[in-house]
């Protein structure tokens, strides 16, 4: 099916000029013309109704609408819109008597559209929110994208201990997810597809779960019966009994299931599908789903994961001072903290290397010193048996100083080096000295069992930390949001990255996936918003739409009709 595309457009011409556009193409447009008129019992006529059903009249969940007044009266334009409060940080619909002849949902507002005129919404999403008094003099206006309980900000390494799936609970009181589990209804054999649960409103079509160990997708949802593809993303397939917990699985869709770490990976893509984080899911469907533009990833674990070596006037051409055509050793350990110092585990690497036979600057050409320790990191990173499989480190000069940077960005990133055996090049040349221990005076703190020194114990760097969310501007002080810590939401489904479209969020779903070759290996903090009456996508649920009601018309003037145009994208 050809898209439709819409092109809007608006300049005023003034002492400024001022313009705005906006551009985007759609599946379906409906378009309906009337003439209006000015009844004797002051009546509307309808225009377009909101609905669950797609037809003739219906605004249905449209995307983006046009009202044009086209004739030479003008006219009244009346939408209807449900009304919404909070109750105990939830959101609910508010019913009352608002003098209009009993209790109703609907709130009404109308406007005048002379001749000529028109107005566009880019979306159906309108409601009527009502504000509430707390108590003090000042009215707070309470916001429909906001709720107590809703307000997501942690991060995923902090949700049920560091694991990557959380418990499908209720509500408990004010509190999210701290209420009633959701259980299996049965055993649940080897090769069995269809399960039944405790309530399977909590679970969508595409949801990655948990039993035991074992992962799955939600592939269908009927009645109180999940359709699952089994055993998924590493993880085997067994049985389970009845009353199993049931888990929403958030960890990254590109590692195995295990891996410890919800973080991207080593191309810096990450996708989830349990719910949003654990997050966000509702049995009524009333307030179900993220708000459309709250939700925020980052900051990134993008500080420290490096070790200087506390030199000073380094320079590429420099000579180390270490001999020709000699073997060297130095022991480095990456993304790992070893308490006692070393201790002979896998993370631990011997870089050993020689020197050139002529070349021994730090980096005059591609045989000094510092490209011939690159080398060997980078023949680590694809060795099987090596602690630095998949591990990206550099080394080089950096302010003057040797630089050992780890290039991951999870919360355990951080770069150890000792000397445990082999020739050492420290003490040697231009290179850092040993202490008394034969330990490396490095840019670092040492570690050792029971605060002695031993001769295995390894330098560590500053272990990585998450960027700062605000920064500060060295001249004026002024505090701002630092934006490079963030992808962002921009309430369209799209989640980017410093301008740049990276990945996309489903707010119905809470599913998420981004790509940022610049943050690989990365854990992060999220933020969001749920529960509330602007969570998630249109609600058709009765007496809970989140969505235009309707839109009528009728001419103000008892001689002539108005003519009016309206368009609706979806």
């Amino acid at each position: 099916m050809a898209k439709k595309k819409l092109t809007t457009e608006l300049k005023l011409i003034s002492d400024t000029d001022y313009g705005c556009s906006y551009a985007e193409e759609y599946d379906d447009v409906f378009s309906l013309e009337l003439e209006v008129p000015n009844t004797s019992n002051d009546s509307f006529t309808t225009l377009v109704s909101g609905t669950k059903t797609k037809g003739l009249g219906s605004v249905e969940d449209a995307k983006a609408i046009l009202v044009k007044n086209t004739g030479n009266i003008c006219a009244e334009i009346l939408i209807s819109a449900m009304d919404w409060k909070t109750s105990d940080d939830v959101d609910v619909v508010n019913s009352v008597d608002v003098g209009g002849g009993g209790e109703t949902y609907l709130r009404s507002f109308t406007m005048l559209l002379p001749a000529g005129r028109f107005f566009f919404l880019p979306n159906s999403r309108m409601l009527s929110y009502s504000s509430s008094d707390d108590g003090a003099a000042a009215l707070i206006y309470e916001s429909a994208a906001n709720a107590g309980v809703g307000n997501i900000g942690i991060e995923p390494k902090d949700i049920n201990s560091g694991n990557e799936y959380r418990g499908v609970r209720e509500i408990n009181a004010t509190t999210y997810g701290t209420g009633t589990e959701e259980l299996t209804d049965e055993p649940v054999a080897v090769g069995e597809t269809e399960i039944d649960v405790d309530d399977a409103d909590w679970f969508k079509s595409g949801d990655l779960i948990m039993i035991d160990s074992e992962v799955m997708e939600v592939e269908s949802v009927s009645s109180n019966t999940l359709t699952v593809k089994r055993g998924l993303l590493g993880s085997v397939e067994v049985t389970h009994t009845e009353d199993d917990e049931l888990l929403y699985f958030f960890g990254n869709e590109y590692l195995a299931f295990d891996v410890g770490k919800c973080k991207s990976d080593s191309k810096g893509r990450f996708s989830q599908r349990g719910a949003f984080f654990g997050y966000a899911r509702t049995t009524d469907k009333k307030v179900d789903g993220v708000v459309p533009g709250t939700v925020a990833i980052g900051p990134f674990y993008t500080e420290g994961g490096f070790l200087d070596w506390g030199l000073s006037g380094i320079t590429a051409n420099q000579t180390t001072g270490l001999a020709a055509n000699t073997a060297y050793t130095f022991t480095i350990v990456v993304d790992e903290h070893h308490v006692n110092g070393f201790d002979s585990v896998t993370s631990e690497v011997n870089i050993a290397f020689t020197t050139d036979s002529s070349d021994t600057t730090w980096a005059g050409s591609s045989n000094a010193v510092l490209p011939k320790i690159q080398a060997v990191f980078d023949e680590q990173f694809y060795t099987t048996s090596s602690g630095l499989l998949g591990k990206k480190v550099s080394i080089g000069i950096v302010g003057g100083d040797v630089r050992v940077t780890s290039h991951s960005n999870h919360s355990d990133t951080r770069v150890g080096i000792g000397n445990v055996t082999g020739t050492t090049p420290f003490s040697v040349g231009s290179f850092p000295s040993l202490d008394g221990n034969n330990i490396p005076n490095l840019l670092g703190a040492k570690t050792a069992n029971d605060n002695e020194v031993q001769a295995d114990t390894v330098v560590y760097g500053p272990a990585s930390t998450l960027a700062k969310e605000e920064i500060e501007d060295p001249v004026s002080g002024k505090q701002s949001v630092n934006l490079k810590a963030f992808i962002l939401d921009d309430g369209n489904g799209n989640l980017l990255y410093m301008g740049r479209k990276v990945g996309k969020i489903d707010y119905n779903l809470g599913h998420c996936s981004w790509q940022v070759a610049s943050l690989p290996n990365a854990e992060f903090k999220i933020s969001a918003r749920s529960h509330s009456a602007h969570s998630g996508g249109a609600s058709f649920v009765a007496n809970a739409y989140n969505t235009i009601q309707n839109i009528k018309a009728r001419s103000v003037n008892k001689k002539d009709n108005a003519k009016i145009k309206i368009l609706t994208f979806g």
